[in-house]
């Protein structure tokens, strides 16, 4: 099965341009007069020259897009020359920007903003996310994954960073760093005590399917159906983990146990072949229960190829009984079988300990995931 999730970019940090446009001059006392401004909260030495134009354009920064405001924009462009006009200027072209959703002009202005050492630092951060949003839409990943791993150092707490940055990996075909981003990402979420969204542990365990990560894809789904045990999510974990251990032999089995009563086994190739293993395990009366349920879901057609074949064989295995001697399981293995064994006689609460002992096992493998899974379900 192959299948996507895509995470939401988390919103940048809003600029938010001093409330107050007006430009407050103040003469200097001696020499060359220059003048002060006051915008955004910080003051910025100018020309007067560079005053009146940057006066110009703040008061036609809120206005809506004219030939009067881009006479405004041109003027001011032509006359900031020095370091504190340049920055002033950056900042109203961010709010036209914004204004007329201009991701050009935006750009450019954030560039300015993030390289000024006027920028505030708490208004680098939104700095950085906002230009960094711009080049992923743009598809320029590398600017983005340099602009929010810079913001990622800054705030090595934020969730949203995090996942964003996690976002340009799997751009950039990095599945190891997309996942460990990811799970960093989780990790701060659940530790600020914020529900962590459904979207974000079905991309992690995508990632891991794409990049064939078998250890944090065994994490990835189990974490999933921990958080959110829906029908769907049980099919997407179970189905996505069977594929990354490449179960063989009992332990696929089992796990095909396992998730046909969970109710996911939907697919008819997968009712074929897990009668088909069971019969050479020697189990087939089970086979043929198997099989009856394909058949009554829908799935399977008795008599058309290989479902016909199929049932033949297990025919023959049950008027012709043969001993089949399977490998003595693990202990963890042992514990599952004894949960199902359990909880087919109706023992629910000696099924959960056998479960839990499986999946307490720190020698279990692949065994103790299942005991994890069987416990999951059981307490929906």
């Amino acid at each position: 099965m192959r299948w996507r999730s895509r995470a939401r970019l988390a919103a940048p940090v809003v600029l938010f341009v001093s409330a107050s446009f007006a430009a407050s001059p103040a003469a200097h006392a001696q020499g060359n007069v220059s003048t002060v401004m006051e915008i955004g909260g910080s003051k910025l030495a100018v020309s007067a020259q560079e005053m009146r134009a940057l006066s110009a354009l703040g008061n036609l920064a809120r206005a809506t897009k004219s030939a009067r405001q881009d006479r405004a924009l041109a003027d001011a462009r032509r006359v900031a020359n020095s370091r504190d006009a340049r920055f002033a200027l950056a900042l109203y072209e961010l709010e036209i920007g914004n204004r007329r959703s201009d991701d050009a002009m935006r750009a450019a202005a954030l560039d300015v903003l993030i390289a000024s050492p006027l920028t505030r630092p708490d208004r680098l951060v939104g700095h950085l996310a906002a230009r960094g949003q711009i080049a992923y839409r743009a598809g320029d990943f590398d600017v983005a994954g340099r602009l929010w791993g810079r913001l990622a150092e800054l705030t090595p707490t934020d969730p949203d960073a995090l996942a964003n940055l996690a976002q340009v990996r799997l751009a950039q075909q990095d599945a190891v760093g997309a996942m460990g981003l990811l799970t960093r990402a989780i990790a701060a979420r659940t530790a600020l005590g914020q529900p962590v969204a459904e979207g974000w542990y079905r991309q992690r365990l995508s990632i891991a399917q794409r990049g064939q990560l078998v250890a944090p894809g065994v994490d990835a789904a189990r974490a999933l159906v921990g958080a959110y045990p829906t029908h769907e999510n049980w099919r997407i974990a179970l189905v996505t983990y069977r594929q990354l251990v490449a179960a063989e032999g009992a332990l696929e089995i089992d796990l095909f146990r396992l998730t046909r009563q969970v109710g996911v086994l939907t697919q008819a190739a997968e009712y074929q072949r897990m009668a088909q293993l069971l019969n050479e395990a020697g189990e087939p009366r089970e086979a043929k229960a198997v099989l009856a349920e394909g058949t009554q879901r829908g799935l399977l057609d008795a008599a058309t190829s290989p479902t016909r074949e199929i049932i033949a064989e297990v025919e023959r295995a049950i008027a012709r009984p043969r001993v089949v001697r399977p490998e003595p399981p693990s202990a963890a293995g042992a514990a599952v079988r004894s949960g199902m064994m359990r909880l087919n006689a109706g023992q629910r609460s000696e099924a959960e300990a056998a479960f839990r002992v499986a999946a307490d096992d720190p020698a279990g493998g692949r065994y103790a995931d299942l005991g994890f899974f069987w416990l999951v379900w059981l307490g929906r």
